[in-house]
């Protein structure tokens, strides 16, 4: 498993009225994918999107996914706020 940092590039997207959180956030999965797929669940999408909607945590022209090899949490499906916080969905 490698941690990943999932950040905002392009604040302006409509995608993020179905997310509840918009700022930095972390998570550890096996893949860049999988942690995007997590983040997404984590931040509401499921609750607040329209059909067809795609999250901005999912879009890589909205977000990037980069590693960050010297973290050592969060644990497994965790996603965390750059504060140390969890996200819970």
């Amino acid at each position: 498993m490698r941690v990943y940092r999932l950040s905002p590039q392009r604040r302006d997207d409509p995608s993020w009225k179905y997310s509840i959180e918009k700022a930095h956030v972390w998570t550890c999965a096996s893949t860049p994918d999988e942690a995007r797929d997590i983040v997404a669940a984590k931040t509401g999408f499921a609750k607040l999107a329209e059909p067809g909607a795609v999250s901005p945590w999912k879009d890589e022209r909205v977000t990037n996914c980069v590693e960050e090899p010297t973290m050592t949490y969060p644990d497994p499906g965790e996603v965390i706020r750059e504060d140390g916080s969890p996200v819970s969905d």
